[in-house]
Protein backbone atom coordinates (compact mmCIF):
# COMPACT_ATOMS: atom_id res chain seq x y z
CA UNK A 1 0.00 0.00 0.00
CA UNK A 2 1.75 3.31 -0.74
CA UNK A 3 1.98 6.06 2.18
CA UNK A 4 -0.69 8.26 0.17
CA UNK A 5 -2.91 5.85 0.61
CA UNK A 6 -1.83 4.89 4.15
CA UNK A 7 -2.40 8.16 5.07
CA UNK A 8 -5.90 8.49 3.68
CA UNK A 9 -7.12 5.45 5.33
CA UNK A 10 -5.52 6.39 8.60
CA UNK A 11 -7.60 9.87 8.07
CA UNK A 12 -10.74 8.19 7.61
CA UNK A 13 -10.11 6.14 10.59
CA UNK A 14 -9.75 9.00 12.96
CA UNK A 15 -13.00 11.10 11.26
CA UNK A 16 -14.91 7.49 11.75
CA UNK A 17 -14.05 7.20 15.51
CA UNK A 18 -15.55 10.32 16.42
CA UNK A 19 -18.76 8.35 15.63
CA UNK A 20 -18.60 5.86 18.73
CA UNK A 21 -18.38 7.02 22.35
CA UNK A 22 -15.43 6.97 23.86
CA UNK A 23 -14.15 3.64 25.88
CA UNK A 24 -12.17 5.52 27.95
CA UNK A 25 -15.04 6.95 29.54
CA UNK A 26 -15.02 5.62 33.64
CA UNK A 27 -17.21 2.49 34.55
CA UNK A 28 -19.39 1.57 37.26
CA UNK A 29 -17.53 -0.46 39.65
CA UNK A 30 -19.13 -4.07 41.05
CA UNK A 31 -19.20 -4.81 44.53
CA UNK A 32 -20.38 -7.09 46.87
CA UNK A 33 -22.01 -6.83 50.14
CA UNK A 34 -23.55 -9.96 52.19
CA UNK A 35 -27.19 -9.89 53.78
CA UNK A 36 -28.66 -11.65 55.91
CA UNK A 37 -32.92 -12.05 55.33
CA UNK A 38 -35.87 -12.94 57.50
CA UNK A 39 -38.86 -13.39 57.44
CA UNK A 40 -42.12 -11.58 59.12
CA UNK A 41 -42.29 -14.57 61.80
CA UNK A 42 -38.91 -15.37 61.87
CA UNK A 43 -36.62 -17.88 60.49
CA UNK A 44 -34.55 -17.06 56.90
CA UNK A 45 -35.65 -15.98 53.63
CA UNK A 46 -34.66 -18.41 50.82
CA UNK A 47 -36.49 -16.73 47.69
CA UNK A 48 -34.64 -13.12 47.44
CA UNK A 49 -35.07 -11.86 44.02
CA UNK A 50 -32.73 -8.53 42.21
CA UNK A 51 -35.96 -7.06 42.57
CA UNK A 52 -36.55 -7.54 45.80
CA UNK A 53 -33.84 -5.26 47.32
CA UNK A 54 -33.71 -1.42 47.23
CA UNK A 55 -29.70 -0.25 47.55
CA UNK A 56 -28.16 3.22 47.51
CA UNK A 57 -24.62 4.15 48.39
CA UNK A 58 -24.42 7.96 49.47
CA UNK A 59 -28.14 8.39 49.22
CA UNK A 60 -28.20 7.30 45.34
CA UNK A 61 -29.89 4.33 44.22
CA UNK A 62 -27.24 1.82 42.77
CA UNK A 63 -28.37 -1.21 40.07
CA UNK A 64 -28.67 -4.30 41.97
CA UNK A 65 -26.74 -6.47 39.29
CA UNK A 66 -27.46 -10.64 40.99
CA UNK A 67 -28.44 -11.98 45.02
CA UNK A 68 -27.23 -15.36 45.35
CA UNK A 69 -26.67 -17.71 48.22
CA UNK A 70 -23.45 -16.13 49.67
CA UNK A 71 -20.72 -19.42 49.59
CA UNK A 72 -17.82 -17.75 50.61
CA UNK A 73 -16.20 -19.58 53.50
CA UNK A 74 -16.92 -17.80 56.84
CA UNK A 75 -13.88 -16.73 59.32
CA UNK A 76 -15.25 -15.92 62.28
CA UNK A 77 -13.75 -14.42 65.73
CA UNK A 78 -15.10 -15.63 68.83
CA UNK A 79 -14.63 -13.32 71.88
CA UNK A 80 -15.43 -15.24 75.54
CA UNK A 81 -15.18 -12.66 77.95
CA UNK A 82 -17.40 -14.57 80.92
CA UNK A 83 -14.80 -13.58 83.82
CA UNK A 84 -13.94 -17.35 84.04
CA UNK A 85 -16.81 -18.71 84.60
CA UNK A 86 -17.63 -21.10 81.84
CA UNK A 87 -20.91 -19.62 80.72
CA UNK A 88 -20.45 -19.87 77.54
CA UNK A 89 -18.56 -22.95 77.25
CA UNK A 90 -21.35 -25.46 75.85
CA UNK A 91 -23.38 -22.32 73.16
CA UNK A 92 -19.83 -21.93 71.65
CA UNK A 93 -19.47 -25.65 71.19
CA UNK A 94 -23.13 -25.61 69.65
CA UNK A 95 -22.47 -22.81 67.56
CA UNK A 96 -19.27 -24.01 65.94
CA UNK A 97 -20.82 -27.26 65.96
CA UNK A 98 -23.62 -25.84 63.58
CA UNK A 99 -21.17 -24.08 61.44
CA UNK A 100 -18.39 -27.02 60.85
CA UNK A 101 -17.74 -27.40 57.33
CA UNK A 102 -18.69 -23.64 56.53
CA UNK A 103 -16.58 -21.56 58.57
CA UNK A 104 -12.78 -21.21 60.83
CA UNK A 105 -12.73 -20.45 63.91
CA UNK A 106 -9.98 -18.20 65.93
CA UNK A 107 -11.11 -18.51 69.40
CA UNK A 108 -10.11 -15.31 72.82
CA UNK A 109 -10.69 -15.92 76.25
CA UNK A 110 -10.79 -13.06 78.46
CA UNK A 111 -10.46 -13.19 81.97
CA UNK A 112 -8.70 -9.87 82.52
CA UNK A 113 -6.51 -9.96 79.71
CA UNK A 114 -7.47 -11.20 76.20
CA UNK A 115 -5.64 -14.46 75.42
CA UNK A 116 -5.78 -16.26 71.96
CA UNK A 117 -6.69 -20.20 72.86
CA UNK A 118 -7.46 -21.40 69.21
CA UNK A 119 -6.12 -19.53 66.07
CA UNK A 120 -8.16 -19.91 63.06
CA UNK A 121 -8.61 -23.65 62.82
CA UNK A 122 -11.46 -25.52 61.02
CA UNK A 123 -10.69 -29.02 61.96
CA UNK A 124 -13.00 -30.52 64.63
CA UNK A 125 -10.22 -31.80 67.62
CA UNK A 126 -8.54 -28.37 67.26
CA UNK A 127 -11.52 -26.54 68.04
CA UNK A 128 -12.67 -29.31 70.74
CA UNK A 129 -9.39 -29.12 72.26
CA UNK A 130 -10.21 -25.21 72.60
CA UNK A 131 -13.52 -25.05 73.68
CA UNK A 132 -12.29 -27.59 76.61
CA UNK A 133 -10.52 -25.07 77.81
CA UNK A 134 -13.75 -22.80 78.72
CA UNK A 135 -14.82 -24.22 81.72
CA UNK A 136 -14.83 -22.84 84.78
CA UNK A 137 -11.72 -21.40 85.66
CA UNK A 138 -11.81 -18.96 88.18
CA UNK A 139 -14.06 -16.13 88.59
CA UNK A 140 -12.37 -12.15 88.15
CA UNK A 141 -13.89 -9.19 86.60
CA UNK A 142 -12.30 -6.52 84.69
CA UNK A 143 -11.68 -7.62 81.19
CA UNK A 144 -10.00 -5.76 78.57
CA UNK A 145 -12.91 -6.03 76.08
CA UNK A 146 -12.44 -3.49 73.88
CA UNK A 147 -8.32 -4.64 73.20
CA UNK A 148 -10.10 -8.21 72.39
CA UNK A 149 -12.20 -6.50 70.09
CA UNK A 150 -9.46 -5.03 68.24
CA UNK A 151 -7.35 -7.68 68.32
CA UNK A 152 -9.74 -9.58 66.63
CA UNK A 153 -10.17 -7.02 63.72
CA UNK A 154 -6.78 -7.10 62.85
CA UNK A 155 -6.96 -10.75 61.39
CA UNK A 156 -10.43 -11.50 60.75
CA UNK A 157 -10.60 -9.86 56.78
CA UNK A 158 -8.80 -12.12 54.80
CA UNK A 159 -9.92 -12.05 50.70
CA UNK A 160 -12.54 -14.53 49.77
CA UNK A 161 -13.78 -15.08 53.09
CA UNK A 162 -16.80 -13.56 55.52
CA UNK A 163 -15.40 -11.98 58.31
CA UNK A 164 -18.06 -12.31 60.95
CA UNK A 165 -16.73 -11.37 65.13
CA UNK A 166 -19.19 -13.15 67.73
CA UNK A 167 -18.76 -11.17 71.23
CA UNK A 168 -20.13 -13.10 74.45
CA UNK A 169 -19.94 -10.97 77.75
CA UNK A 170 -20.71 -10.60 81.45
CA UNK A 171 -19.98 -7.20 81.88
CA UNK A 172 -17.50 -5.66 84.27
CA UNK A 173 -15.10 -5.06 82.01
CA UNK A 174 -12.23 -2.61 83.15
CA UNK A 175 -11.80 0.59 81.74
CA UNK A 176 -9.75 1.20 78.38
CA UNK A 177 -7.98 3.88 76.93
CA UNK A 178 -9.22 2.74 73.33
CA UNK A 179 -11.49 5.78 71.76
CA UNK A 180 -14.94 3.88 71.00
CA UNK A 181 -15.16 6.32 67.67
CA UNK A 182 -11.59 4.66 66.64
CA UNK A 183 -12.70 1.03 67.27
CA UNK A 184 -15.82 1.42 65.42
CA UNK A 185 -14.06 3.05 62.24
CA UNK A 186 -11.45 -0.31 62.57
CA UNK A 187 -14.45 -2.78 62.48
CA UNK A 188 -16.01 -0.75 59.08
CA UNK A 189 -12.78 -1.18 57.60
CA UNK A 190 -12.16 -4.79 58.16
CA UNK A 191 -15.93 -5.21 56.78
CA UNK A 192 -16.64 -7.73 59.84
CA UNK A 193 -20.09 -8.50 61.01
CA UNK A 194 -20.33 -8.10 64.66
CA UNK A 195 -22.86 -10.11 67.08
CA UNK A 196 -22.94 -9.19 70.85
CA UNK A 197 -24.58 -11.70 73.12
CA UNK A 198 -24.52 -10.06 76.83
CA UNK A 199 -25.99 -11.60 79.83
CA UNK A 200 -28.83 -9.93 82.05
CA UNK A 201 -27.04 -7.05 83.99
CA UNK A 202 -24.04 -6.78 81.82
CA UNK A 203 -25.07 -3.37 81.35
CA UNK A 204 -24.96 -2.74 84.94
CA UNK A 205 -22.25 0.56 85.90
CA UNK A 206 -19.34 -0.12 88.08
CA UNK A 207 -20.17 0.41 91.47
CA UNK A 208 -19.06 4.01 92.60
CA UNK A 209 -15.16 4.05 93.84
CA UNK A 210 -15.72 6.52 96.33
CA UNK A 211 -14.21 5.49 99.67
CA UNK A 212 -14.38 7.99 102.75
CA UNK A 213 -15.66 11.62 103.33
CA UNK A 214 -12.67 13.81 103.25
CA UNK A 215 -11.86 15.78 100.10
CA UNK A 216 -9.15 13.99 98.98
CA UNK A 217 -10.48 10.38 98.83
CA UNK A 218 -14.00 12.13 96.86
CA UNK A 219 -11.74 13.61 94.52
CA UNK A 220 -10.43 10.12 93.67
CA UNK A 221 -12.91 8.57 93.75
CA UNK A 222 -15.06 10.77 91.21
CA UNK A 223 -11.70 10.63 88.87
CA UNK A 224 -12.58 7.10 89.05
CA UNK A 225 -15.85 7.06 88.15
CA UNK A 226 -15.55 9.45 85.54
CA UNK A 227 -13.17 7.24 83.70
CA UNK A 228 -14.74 3.87 84.09
CA UNK A 229 -18.11 6.18 83.17
CA UNK A 230 -16.12 7.44 80.08
CA UNK A 231 -14.71 3.65 79.05
CA UNK A 232 -18.32 2.38 79.37
CA UNK A 233 -19.59 4.77 76.78
CA UNK A 234 -16.96 4.03 74.31
CA UNK A 235 -17.56 0.20 75.11
CA UNK A 236 -21.41 0.68 74.60
CA UNK A 237 -20.61 2.51 71.18
CA UNK A 238 -18.35 -0.11 70.04
CA UNK A 239 -20.88 -2.96 71.37
CA UNK A 240 -24.41 -1.22 70.17
CA UNK A 241 -24.36 1.27 67.25
CA UNK A 242 -21.29 -0.62 66.05
CA UNK A 243 -23.26 -4.02 65.68
CA UNK A 244 -25.99 -2.53 64.11
CA UNK A 245 -24.09 -0.63 61.82
CA UNK A 246 -22.10 -3.60 60.25
CA UNK A 247 -25.08 -5.35 60.06
CA UNK A 248 -25.22 -7.56 63.31
CA UNK A 249 -27.13 -7.72 66.28
CA UNK A 250 -27.09 -6.69 70.14
CA UNK A 251 -28.76 -9.00 71.98
CA UNK A 252 -29.09 -9.63 76.16
CA UNK A 253 -29.72 -13.11 76.69
CA UNK A 254 -30.29 -15.39 79.80
CA UNK A 255 -28.57 -18.63 80.73
CA UNK A 256 -31.86 -20.57 78.86
CA UNK A 257 -31.50 -18.04 75.31
CA UNK A 258 -27.97 -18.56 74.77
CA UNK A 259 -28.05 -21.62 73.36
CA UNK A 260 -31.05 -20.97 70.62
CA UNK A 261 -29.67 -17.21 70.02
CA UNK A 262 -26.03 -18.21 68.78
CA UNK A 263 -27.64 -21.08 66.93
CA UNK A 264 -30.20 -18.43 65.13
CA UNK A 265 -26.96 -16.19 64.24
CA UNK A 266 -25.74 -19.69 62.93
CA UNK A 267 -28.78 -20.08 60.84
CA UNK A 268 -28.57 -16.41 59.73
CA UNK A 269 -24.64 -16.74 58.26
CA UNK A 270 -25.68 -20.18 56.83
CA UNK A 271 -28.38 -18.33 54.92
CA UNK A 272 -27.07 -15.38 54.16
CA UNK A 273 -26.97 -13.26 50.42
CA UNK A 274 -24.02 -12.05 48.29
CA UNK A 275 -25.82 -9.19 46.57
CA UNK A 276 -23.83 -7.42 43.42
CA UNK A 277 -23.93 -4.15 42.50
CA UNK A 278 -22.81 -1.48 40.05
CA UNK A 279 -21.31 1.56 42.17
CA UNK A 280 -20.56 4.57 39.94
CA UNK A 281 -16.71 6.06 40.31
CA UNK A 282 -16.38 8.32 43.66
CA UNK A 283 -17.72 5.86 46.00
CA UNK A 284 -15.06 5.59 48.61
CA UNK A 285 -15.01 3.84 52.02
CA UNK A 286 -17.39 4.80 54.74
CA UNK A 287 -19.95 6.25 52.48
CA UNK A 288 -22.89 5.53 53.80
CA UNK A 289 -25.01 2.18 52.44
CA UNK A 290 -28.39 1.30 52.81
CA UNK A 291 -30.03 -1.46 52.09
CA UNK A 292 -33.40 -2.19 52.17
CA UNK A 293 -36.10 -4.57 51.46
CA UNK A 294 -38.86 -3.71 49.47
CA UNK A 295 -41.12 -7.00 50.48
CA UNK A 296 -43.19 -6.13 53.56
CA UNK A 297 -42.59 -9.84 54.75
CA UNK A 298 -38.65 -9.43 54.79
CA UNK A 299 -36.21 -7.60 57.08
CA UNK A 300 -32.49 -7.74 55.81
CA UNK A 301 -29.49 -6.66 58.04
CA UNK A 302 -26.48 -5.35 56.16
CA UNK A 303 -23.09 -3.46 56.95
CA UNK A 304 -24.21 0.80 56.71
CA UNK A 305 -20.58 1.71 55.55
CA UNK A 306 -18.73 0.63 52.23
CA UNK A 307 -15.85 -1.22 54.21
Amino acid sequence: MSLQRVAVVSAALVAFSGLWPSTSAAQPSTHVVYVSASAKGGGPVADLQPGDIELKVSGKKQEVLSVRPANAPLRIALVDSDGGTGAFQLAIARFMQRLLGHAEFALTSVIRQPERIVDYAADAPTLSAGVSRLGARGHDRGAQLMEAIVDAVKDVRVEGKRPVIVVMRIGGENASDLSGKDVREQLEKSGAILYVMSTLGAQRPVPSQIRGSDAVSVQQGQLHDAEYADAANNLAQVLGDGSKDSGGRNEQIISTTLVPMLESVADELLHQYAVTYSVAEGAKPGDKLSVSSKRKDVSLHAPARLP
